[in-house]
């Protein structure tokens, strides 16, 4: 691994000298401030291996030589971010795990790409807030702005493409980048606009606002798991089911949550994607979307799964759709609490239902975000002291015994009210813990109360107040 490394890192800095693309494939770097010890590879979300890091938080992984299946890979050292790797590239990564998508920069053979990739993340990111100011203008007054943004990141990629040798697929996915994003403002500007001046109907738009629509390629294998592209096919499949359900049934919906409106869209996407990796992707965010926002509607939930398990029956994430509806199921009011294996102060491992001795809150905290950690704890103290009657049971749910010891040590916390959990696969699974201000309510018997709260909302509080 060494003498691998060392001839990579010899390899790059004769990268800016002009010289022919060998074919052997490479993917390495250097982590600041590592997390842990090792980066992960993936692709289309398979693992491709586990590279570890070298003394110098340095890594390295070549490829099997004319065996790389070219296009977009994501690495991931606890935060995760895209990487275009081909046939002959040697690339480098730098970044700081405390600015991690600021610090990353490629060097090497493919890194031009790459660069291009984090910046307009970077630019898109910053360009949310911007675009949520446009909302409330007129048409032509928003279409002004869209094409101003966009024809400033055009240049940027004409200066790419003109500069360097991108493959066709290369220029495909940077492209992207830019199309994408501003095809899904597009989107969602009716609705944004009618909410910013609360209208009741949707105004005229004229008819070229869609144009690009004709050329949309709804089946590309190649973005499948590529973060724009997806985001803007579920806003896109959004509006066509709410002009569709408008048309047909002429009903007033709610986007998120209408079983309605989602069996439209369920239609609507086994009717025109049928690239297999799309379409299991959007019915899987459709899913994951529709089910943690109806989570206290179990009938209505009910109908949606089966109506999945019909159109989707062979998605590769069904699995984890119906893991995901169990497990909803079973937190609903009057069921017993499930089972999940935690670790108190002293070692011994004990479990959710065993430390039940009255009308019990769970909450969740973690030692990787300091302000909430702080924020919760000082949350529950003040709940504490106006409802005395009330058990609260806080659950880390980092696995590092001596750390969250001392952590428990560090912020005063009442060792006897304290667990770790052993596993967060199992205890995020069991309790679908989709937000760290979750919180699980439960009475003296262990049956839920409200197994889908937030603690820093009134409503919970009232809840509180009324046992």
């Amino acid at each position: 691994m060494k003498l691998l490394l060392s001839a990579f890192l010899i390899l790059i800095a004769f990268s800016c000298a002009p010289k022919k693309k060998s074919s052997d494939t490479y993917f390495g770097g250097e982590i600041i401030n590592p997390i842990n010890s090792y980066v992960l590879l993936f692709k289309n979300e398979k693992l491709i291996d586990t590279i570890d890091l070298d003394e110098k938080n340095r890594f390295i992984y070549k490829f099997e030589e004319n065996n790389v299946e070219e296009g977009l890979y994501t690495f991931t050292h606890r935060e995760r971010q895209y990487v275009i790797i081909e046939e002959g590239d040697s690339i480098l990564m730098r970044l700081n795990t405390l600015y991690f998508d600021e610090s990353l920069v490629f060097t090497g053979n493919g890194a031009e790409k790459n660069n291009f990739l984090i910046e307009m993340y970077l630019v898109n990111e910053d360009e949310k807030d911007l675009v949520s100011k446009y909302y409330p203008l007129e048409v032509d007054d928003f279409n002004h702005k869209m094409d101003s943004l966009r024809a400033i990141k055009f240049d940027e990629y004409d200066d790419l493409v003109s500069t360097f040798e991108l493959s066709e697929h290369s220029k495909d996915i940077t492209k992207s980048s830019i199309d994408f994003v501003y095809y899904k403002f597009k989107e969602v500007y009716p609705y944004m606009h009618k909410e910013s001046k609360t209208l009741g109907e949707l105004e005229y738009l004229p008819e070229d606002f869609y144009a690009y629509r004709k050329d949309l390629n709804l089946n590309d294998a190649r973005l499948s798991y590529f973060g724009p592209y997806l985001r803007f096919l579920i806003d896109h499949f959004n509006n066509l089911s709410y002009h569709e359900c408008k048309k047909e049934c002429g009903e007033e919906i709610n986007i998120e949550r209408s079983l309605h409106f989602n069996s439209h869209k369920i239609k609507l996407i086994d009717s025109l994607v049928k690239e297999k990796e799309v379409r299991d992707n959007l019915y899987r965010y459709i899913a994951y979307g529709y089910l943690q926002q109806g989570k206290k509607n179990p009938k209505a939930n009910k109908k949606f799964i089966a109506m999945l398990n019909k159109y989707s029956k062979d998605n590769i994430y069904l699995d984890d759709i119906n893991d995901l509806y169990a497990s909803i199921e079973k937190l609903q009011k009057g069921n017993t609490i499930p089972k999940v294996s935690l670790v108190k102060a002293n070692g011994v491992i004990t479990s959710s239902k065993s430390v039940i001795k009255k009308n019990t809150t769970y909450y969740f905290w973690t030692m990787n975000q300091k302000n909430h950690m702080k924020n919760i704890n000082n949350r529950v103290k003040e709940l504490k002291e106006k409802y005395p009657s009330h058990n609260f049971i806080g659950i880390n749910i980092n696995t590092d015994q001596d750390k969250w010891l001392n952590t428990v040590k560090h912020l005063k916390l009442d060792e006897d009210s304290q667990y770790r959990c052993v596993s967060f696969n199992e205890i995020s699974k069991k309790f679908v813990i989709d937000r760290i201000n979750k919180v699980l309510i439960v009475d003296e018997n262990g049956l839920i109360i409200d197994g889908f709260s937030d603690i820093f909302n009134p409503k919970y509080e009232k809840t509180l107040s009324s046992l």
